[in-house]
């Protein structure tokens, strides 16, 4: 019972972390825009991550039931997967949003991590 306890507080931790640093991101695209020379954040991209990161914020620290939280980090690693393949095949997509190498490499751990952690968690419920 012990290590089921430290899997959902390891779980509720990896929520927080994502969503605050969704959300940061988000708002840092509405405002900022753009690292130079290294990524250029778009409007749809920075309003999918403020969205997920409020998502993430309400669930994470309010008492949320443990799989929710686990769906929640699926659906965030499955969104990481989704911006990674879009990246790679369309870096540039019809001008909505613009992919460079550097946000290949944070949608990929987004997308392995959260995919790995969710579905630990959510089997730990079962």
């Amino acid at each position: 019972m012990k290590h089921l306890a430290y899997t959902w507080s390891m779980l509720k931790t990896y929520v927080r972390s994502l969503a605050v640093l969704l959300f940061a991101i988000g708002l840092w695209g509405f405002w900022g825009g753009a690292i130079p020379n290294v990524v250029q954040l778009d409007l749809f991209q920075s309003l999918v991550y403020v969205v997920f990161g409020a998502v993430g914020l309400k669930l994470g620290f309010s008492q949320t039931a443990n799989k929710t939280l686990a769906r929640y980090a699926t659906a965030s690693g499955i969104m990481g997967l989704v911006f990674l393949g879009f990246g790679l095949t369309f870096p540039n997509f019809f001008d909505i949003f613009h992919l460079e190498i550097p946000e290949h490499v944070f949608h990929a751990l987004i997308g392995i991590l959260g995919c790995v952690v969710g579905d630990y968690a959510g089997r730990k419920t079962t």
